[in-house]
């Protein structure tokens, strides 16, 4: 969205009602990822974990440059890429028109020519947001919207944990 719509107050037993307020949420209008982070930071006073959750289509250079502040006061920042399977293997084979959920703007697409170079620049794009997240600290995870939110999440803090252990 263009604004903070929904923030979860800090709390030990909040994950249901980030969970709930997740469901809710719904592509109403262009977002400003980049700018909302930036607003966000200065609502981070004590060390947290700062969850964030989108599809990520920013320059991942701008990206790591809105999370900085968030790692150097010593959160613990996490974040989920949030993409649709046909996204990411643009299985189209006929010409289509796509609409885009936030800004309503109909895209017409002649798949043939150009999915082997979408695809391309998908897995370029996922790898550089990966690779620039581990280099900033920051856990990068793919999510797969085939796939419960509920789930991945758990999935993934579990797998944090057993790290955590290790170290």
């Amino acid at each position: 969205d263009e604004d903070v719509v929904a923030q979860v107050p800090p709390s030990a037993k909040h994950f249901n009602v980030l969970l709930h307020t997740l469901d809710r949420m719904k592509a109403e209008r262009p977002g400003r990822l980049i700018q909302n982070i930036t607003r966000l930071a200065e609502h981070f006073k004590r060390r947290s974990i700062v969850a964030l959750i989108s599809d990520l289509y920013e320059n991942p250079e701008d990206l790591l440059e809105a999370l900085k502040p968030y790692n150097y006061l010593g959160n613990d920042v996490v974040v989920f890429h949030v993409l649709d399977p046909a996204e990411i293997d643009f299985p189209y084979r006929e010409p289509s028109r796509f609409v885009d959920l936030e800004s309503g703007e109909d895209v017409p697409v002649v798949p043939e020519g150009f999915a082997k170079q979408y695809r391309e620049l998908v897995q370029a794009h996922i790898e550089a947001l990966r690779t620039r997240c581990t280099e900033a600290r920051i856990d990068y995870v793919l999510l797969n919207t085939a796939r419960p939110l509920d789930e991945a999440l758990f999935s993934y803090l579990g797998n944090r944990e057993r790290l955590a252990r290790v170290r």
